[in-house]
């Protein structure tokens, strides 16, 4: 038995040689090197406009995935040994994913999920448990995110499929956007709407193909106040936060310039 093993170790030494390994460098090598720039390729065309944006990203995973497969069976042709001493090596590896590598192997499993389900895409705007923000990247083993903070956020994706994900776009440049405002108790809610649509209405990162709705409601916190809740739809996600501010910036002038806001102040 012993003399067995050792032979079939020897034969794999054997048929390893030093030409088949530097092969399958090279391959592995020029593989990486071409999906580098074919990435790099896709960005710049992703920065003409928001739809070849979308169309972009999403061919960007598949073609790298297609293409680490076919370096990988490539490279599998060039060191298939014999079959015996292939059973020998899967053992091994077996043994090795079983002991050390359970983690990698779920989020392998997790990642081709992802491409096959497709929860979301590069370039969509989910959140994730506790992190918001555009998908970026996409890989078998990880997907990672940008923030509005501009932090990159990296989760396995064994974990992705244990969570809700919330996506915002679904493929699509605009998305909605929930702007809140706040007044008094005493305020008029019918000028208040009217404020709220004007804002929403005349704001330049609007997607005007969208409805926009307002919506005005009582809160209390310590005190009676008015909520005002503007739901309206921005042209490119990316947008988001300027088209909030914005928003904010002119219902606000309005309703000081009314008086709305009268009662709020250290005077009254």
């Amino acid at each position: 038995m012993q003399l067995t093993e050792s032979t079939a170790t020897r034969d794999i030494f054997q048929y390893f040689t030093f030409g088949r390994i530097i092969s399958v460098i090279a391959i592995l090598v020029v593989t990486w090197l071409f999906i580098r720039y074919a990435t790099r390729l896709l960005d710049l065309l992703s920065r003409r406009g928001p739809r070849i944006r979308f169309l972009a990203k999403a061919a960007e995973p598949i073609l790298r995935i297609i293409l680490w497969f076919a370096a990988m069976l490539v490279s599998f042709h060039l060191l298939a040994p014999t079959r015996q001493t292939f059973l020998a090596a899967v053992g091994a590896a077996a043994i090795a994913i079983g002991l050390g590598a359970q983690d990698l192997v779920k989020n392998l499993i997790g990642g081709l999920v992802i491409l096959g389900d497709r929860p979301y895409q590069l370039g969509d705007l989910v959140q994730i448990g506790d992190a918001y923000g555009e998908i970026d990247h996409i890989g078998l083993r990880s997907t990672k995110l940008t923030t509005y903070g501009d932090t990159r956020v990296t989760i396995p994706n064994a974990d992705i499929l244990d969570k809700h994900v919330f996506d915002s776009n679904s493929g699509v440049p605009h998305c909605q956007v929930e702007t809140f405002l706040y007044l008094p108790a005493d305020a008029d809610p019918d000028e208040a709407l009217c404020i709220g649509y004007e804002a929403a209405y005349t704001c330049p990162y609007l997607y005007s193909a969208k409805p926009v709705l307002a919506l005005i409601e009582d809160k209390f916190d310590q005190r009676p106040y008015q909520r005002l809740h503007i739901k309206s739809y921005v042209c490119d996600h990316r947008l988001l936060p300027r088209m909030q501010s914005d928003i904010t910036a002119r219902a606000k002038r309005e309703f000081l310039r009314r008086g709305i806001l009268k009662s709020w102040s250290p005077s009254a």
